[in-house]
């Protein structure tokens, strides 16, 4: 990254935290701070693990900047940059800071699935919400406008990346809190350090094929009820950030 150099420091106990001097993130650097090492709290206390290394957050000042560092120049809000950085706007419209790519660098010391679903998945579980709305509500959405995306399909890293995030993202999150809350975090665990044939891993973890899971999972979901308040939310969520 260029302008390092150009960044001032905050550490904290698991954190080295990097900025901009007048910046909206200089502004709020403690917050951050003690935000970021609650996450980090819960991602370790629930997956069972303590990396050996602080996570070093880079907080740019637009989705320019971090598309930039990616190297694709496409804006983009946050990403991870293995095995221990993060890149994420801070400014006072967006503020990318939270469970997500915390998640992802705590799970990769574990096992980086060949998935972007599976490791999308868990992330979204730790985030429990899509532009403030849960996963299972967007789920919910999705089914009733037959607009939902079969897990199978998703599982597939190029249809799962031809497709918004604002649809695959929330379902694999609703999905992969379905597997935790009914089988088990230590089964859902054996699971994501599995290396071989994704499909073979559900059956030999949970002795149920994807298809299975999925019909059980669908029909949790069409047990909740989506309010017409939540409902409009989502469409008008979905109209706002259309591209």
């Amino acid at each position: 990254m260029g302008n390092e150099n150009l960044m001032l420091q905050h550490e904290s106990k698991h954190y080295i935290f990097n900025y901009y001097a007048g910046s909206k993130a200089a502004e709020d650097i403690a917050l951050i701070a003690d935000h970021q090492e609650a996450c980090y709290t819960h991602i370790c206390k629930v997956l069972g693990v303590e990396p050996n290394f602080k996570i070093k957050y880079f907080l740019c000042n637009s989705p320019e900047e971090v598309g930039k560092i990616y190297g694709d120049n496409e804006p983009c809000n946050a990403f991870t940059s293995s095995p221990d950085s993060i890149y994420a706007v801070y400014n006072d419209d967006i503020q990318c800071i939270g469970f997500h790519e915390d998640a992802h660098i705590i799970s990769y010391t574990i096992n980086r699935p060949e998935s972007a679903a599976i490791r999308e998945g868990l992330a979204m579980y730790f985030d429990r919400v899509w532009w403030g709305i849960s996963n299972e509500d967007w789920t919910l959405y999705y089914l009733k406008t037959n607009k939902y995306i079969s897990i199978c399909n998703l599982l597939d890293n190029k249809y799962f990346f031809s497709e918004d995030c604002s649809l695959t993202y929330p379902i694999m999150g609703a999905f992969t809190n379905y597997l935790i809350v009914h089988y088990g975090i230590k089964k859902y665990l054996v699971f994501y350090r599995y290396k071989d044939n994704i499909f073979d891993g559900f059956e030999k973890v949970y002795k149920l094929s994807v298809n299975e899971l999925e019909m059980k999972f669908k029909k949790e979901i069409a047990k909740l009820e989506l309010t017409n308040d939540t409902e409009s939310k989502i469409k008008q969520l979905l109209m706002k950030n259309k591209t």
